[in-house]
């Protein structure tokens, strides 16, 4: 199968980003170093945190919907003077974690207030504000996820890790896909003849 020239765009790659530029802000905010933000699971397989965690804010994806409102079962484009039936591209929710996990109690909620502060800041990542967005990237959209204490003891439970002060945001439209195309038509140029009476 051949693939088509269209960026999509991947879950790493999204969480990637966001990470980059909240780390970017707690430099400017407050004075952190730069990595303070990381990648990474909040325990390891054996349920101890992991080293890499420890005076960080760490960026989790604890979920992934599937976007209901946005499915695309195929799509024409052109092809080489031809028709191309394309493999849809699909659409999720990511369900992030941020915790910070800091050794100082208060130290661990200043962090967690400057990540808030953040996406009340940045609600929506696009060209018009995010010049440097990675190509394919149209644009995220971030919502808190409001938990009931017990969904979040729920949450951390079956994480396998102790409680730390944490948010949880869903980023939305994240587009998945390779663009390959599944059937490639001949395209009607011209139709010519007369109808006879």
């Amino acid at each position: 199968m051949q693939r088509t020239d269209r960026t999509l765009f991947m879950i790493d790659v999204s969480l990637a980003y966001v990470r980059q530029v909240l780390d970017q802000y707690l430099i400017t905010s407050s004075g952190q170093e730069t990595g303070t933000v990381i990648l990474n699971h909040v325990v390891t397989p054996d349920g101890s945190m992991p080293q890499k965690n420890q005076n960080k804010v760490v960026i989790t994806l604890i979920n992934l919907e599937y976007e209901t409102n946005r499915q695309y079962y195929g799509d024409r484009s052109g092809y080489g003077g031809q028709s191309a039936q394309i493999y849809p591209v699909q659409h999720f929710n990511l369900h992030v974690l941020i915790s910070a996990c800091f050794d100082e109690y208060p130290e661990a909620l200043k962090q967690l207030t400057a990540v808030v502060g953040f996406f009340q800041e940045n609600l929506t990542f696009t060209r018009e504000n995010r010049p440097g967005l990675p190509d394919g990237l149209a644009a995220l959209k971030f919502e808190v996820e409001n938990s009931p204490s017990f969904q979040t003891h729920n949450l951390w439970t079956a994480l396998g890790a102790k409680y730390q002060p944490s948010m949880i945001y869903k980023i939305r439209h994240v587009s998945v896909g390779d663009g390959q195309v599944k059937g490639v038509d001949s395209t009607i140029g011209r139709i010519a003849g007369a109808v006879a009476p």
